[in-house]
């Protein structure tokens, strides 16, 4: 017995003692386990943190070769005729190596960065004494000790932060630049875009400002005047008014030519005959420039900033080295201006008309408009406010200004949605009598009450009341989900009501731009493009920088589409349309107006099968409109999209096969029949069509459609006047 417990009791040991080896084993394994998961993401880590300096290294080398050349980039309008040169409004003038004289050469870098043909990008002696500055200041002094090449690199990259990182940042991209470009090409580069005076870069305009004379005629003592002025051009400036700074100038100009002595730049002899000359008295002689800028269109400043933004994303660069960029690299950029349609926008904004008087003292009325081609989602023409432009990178509200939509909102928040669920028809009748809907609104009618209407003529007159009854069955949630669909992004959640989504009286509002991309969805079959003013850049040896990547999205059927260019059609033909002014002959016309409270803000949007175009018109701090009671946005659409459709040929909307026409009854919105008096032609999505008549008894109607005849011929403008049929308000 005594043995069987002393077996039991080594058996127990024995299991005991394994069981704690499993588990060892398994502590171990599991410490093994994670210390390869652990060298594993390291390696990743290294791998990936090598590739990225790998990838950024070689992005800047490039883009360094090319801001080298220091040439103007060139935009192109969609003829491919120049437009616009980007960076023509600074004062400079190129010159070659060749064109430098030695002794300015040995000025600035005698002053400036006397190692610089012996260090590879950083001065080693200079940088540690910068950073010893740096920290016993405890980083409240600037690094300081810039080589040559890093202020180079720090006018390519417009970066002029003082932080650390940046340093850093500036260091790395010395040192490349060094490994890609020969001394004489960076010393060349950096005497040519050198800040020297006021909007004036490089040595050749400074030289003509400063002694009205070329660089190559410079005597020594205005080389050295040149690089001395280097660190600060306005304290050395001699022409600004009610300064004398003959000393300080005089100084300073010692200072290079002693510096430059030191390092045997020149000869004692040389030194000597321009420290008298320097005492004698500089002879400056102010030059004067002529001024060739051009003023960018309104489409040449949405295209750069786009261009820009897309550049930096890509490359992952800052905007300031993008902006540099595009004024030193001499590359292409392909805008998606039509000029002949930019110049009928332009001449059109340019009349006094337009510019109404504010009751307030402030500025004068403002307009804005685009026109797109909805097929390819190209920008073609933009104005960005009245008046004739005097400046280049201005406020833009046709790209930059959100405002109310009113009822040119109706289309896109509720037709589309709607139309798409089905929840209504063009024949769809609804209650236009003012009454309380949910949470106690209270729409109201600009004109009087119809009462019991199809939503075709509820569409004529822009009736608000059955919108109002629609949005009811939609929802605020579906109505937001179509128009972001449609690229609309400044909507907020005080839009959530049926005064903004169904009547346009939005929290902050809608630019004319993503209006004009909401709209181009309904003109190009129910697909959104994203409005794009540019289609690709290309670098001066034709390779490809970037290409335009406009997000596309289907957003409802070529058939519901359809209907709904079809239903807008009204506004344009019916008796008491809001738009009939905007009819232009031998093309269909689509369109919507809309007005906000106050009548602060007037919109006429809508297209044709060519283009689509939005046009807004108010003050830029809201003021009520008094233009002869009358839309001045529709009559700037009317008359500029009846001159840019002159000479094309006559086009209708396509309509699907599949659409289904038929003769409906006004009163009771289904199809006709002999005993329907009010009657008209109806087009449905298939499926759709109602049933027949309950209110009329009669025989039934064969419905042939002539609605759509095709015609032939070239389109001819005819201009709006001023005392043009007054439209309805709405």
């Amino acid at each position: 017995m005594a043995k069987r417990y002393k077996d039991e009791e080594i058996l127990e040991n024995s299991v005991q003692k394994k069981n704690k080896k499993e588990i060892n084993n398994i502590g171990e394994n599991k410490i093994s386990l994670r210390k390869k998961i652990a060298a594993f993401v390291f390696i990743l880590l290294v791998i990936l943190i090598s590739i990225w300096i790998v990838i950024t290294t070689n992005i800047w080398r490039i883009l360094a070769r090319d801001m080298l050349k220091n040439e103007n980039s060139v935009v192109l309008d969609i003829d491919g005729n120049i437009i616009a040169t980007i960076g023509d409004g600074k004062i400079k003038q190129t010159i070659t190596s060749n064109q430098i004289p030695q002794k300015m050469k040995d000025a600035y870098i005698s002053i400036e960065d006397e190692r610089f043909y012996s260090h590879g990008g950083i001065d080693a002696k200079r940088t540690t004494a910068a950073i010893g500055n740096y920290i016993i200041h405890f980083g409240s002094s600037s690094f300081g000790g810039s080589t040559i090449t890093q202020q180079l690199v720090k006018n390519m990259t417009g970066d002029s932060q003082d932080k650390p990182s940046r340093k850093v940042k500036e260091w790395w991209r010395a040192i490349t630049l060094e490994s890609c470009a020969t001394k004489d090409d960076i010393l060349t580069a950096y005497l040519n875009t050198i800040y020297v005076g006021p909007n004036i870069y490089g040595v050749e305009a400074g030289a003509k400002y400063y002694f009205n004379k070329s660089a190559q005629d410079l005597t020594l003592a205005e080389c050295a005047y040149m690089a001395g002025i280097n660190n600060s051009p306005y304290s050395y400036n001699p022409f600004i008014e009610g300064k004398d700074n003959t000393e300080i100038i005089n100084k300073r100009t010692k200072i290079v030519l002693t510096k430059m002595k030191e390092l045997g730049k020149i000869s004692n002899e040389e030194y000597t005959q321009s420290i008298e000359e320097i005492d004698n008295g500089l002879k400056f002689e102010k030059g004067t420039f002529e001024k060739d800028t051009q003023i960018y269109s309104y489409h040449t400043d949405a295209m750069i900033n786009e261009v820009i933004e897309d550049f930096s994303k890509k490359y992952h660069i800052s905007k300031n080295l993008a902006s540099n960029y595009f004024e030193l690299a001499g590359a292409k950029i392909y805008s998606t201006q039509d000029s002949s349609v930019q110049k009928e926008i332009e001449e059109e904004f340019a009349k006094t008309k337009y510019q109404l008087q504010s009751n307030q003292g402030k500025e004068h009325s403002q307009a804005a408009m685009v026109i797109m081609d909805h097929k390819t989602g190209y920008v073609v023409g933009v104005a960005g406010g009245l008046g004739t432009k005097t400046e280049s990178r201005i406020f833009n509200r046709a790209t930059q200004s959100v405002r109310q939509t009113g009822s040119a909102m109706k289309p896109i928040s509720i037709l589309v949605p709607a139309f798409d669920k089905k929840l209504i028809t063009c024949a769809s009748i609804l209650d236009d009598t003012e009454r309380d809907f949910s949470e106690g609104y209270h729409p109201e009618d600009y004109n009087k009450s119809l009462g019991k209407i199809t939503l075709r003529r509820a569409v004529e007159s822009s009736q608000n009341v059955p919108f109002v009854e629609i949005y009811e069955k939609l929802g605020a949630d579906n109505s937001i989900k179509y128009m972001k669909k449609m690229g609309i992004t400044s909507l907020t959640k005080k839009d959530e009501n049926p005064s903004a989504i169904a009547l346009g009286g939005l929290d902050k509002g809608i630019s004319p731009l993503e209006m004009a991309g909401a709209y181009s969805t309904i003109a190009n079959d129910g697909t959104y493009i994203e409005p794009t003013f540019y289609m690709k850049v290309e670098r001066r040896n034709g390779w490809t920088l970037i290409k335009s990547k406009q997000k596309t999205k289907k957003v409802i059927s070529k058939e519901t589409a359809y209907v709904i260019k079809e239903l807008l059609t009204q506004p344009v033909l019916g008796p008491s349309g809001t738009a009939t002014y905007c009819r232009i002959n031998g093309v269909d016309v689509s369109a919507k107006t809309g007005t906000t409270d106050e009548n602060y803000d007037r919109w006429l949007c809508g297209f044709t099968p060519y283009y689509t175009a939005t046009c807004w018109f108010g003050y830029d701090e809201n003021e009520t409109i008094d233009f002869n009671k009358r839309n001045p946005a529709g009559l700037i659409w009317a008359n500029v999209m009846s001159r840019v459709h002159n000479g094309k040929q006559s086009a209708r909307f396509e309509m699907p096969d599949s659409i289904e026409v038929t003769t409906i009854c006004s009163n009771s919105g289904k199809i006709a029949n002999t005993g329907c008096q009010d009657t008209y032609t109806e087009y449905f999505v298939k499926g759709t069509v109602p049933g027949d008549c309950d209110i009329h008894t009669g025989s039934p109607i064969v419905t042939n459609d002539n609605t759509k005849k095709e015609t032939s011929g070239t389109i001819e403008a005819t201009e709006k006047e001023i005392d043009a049929e007054e439209p309805q308000r709405e």
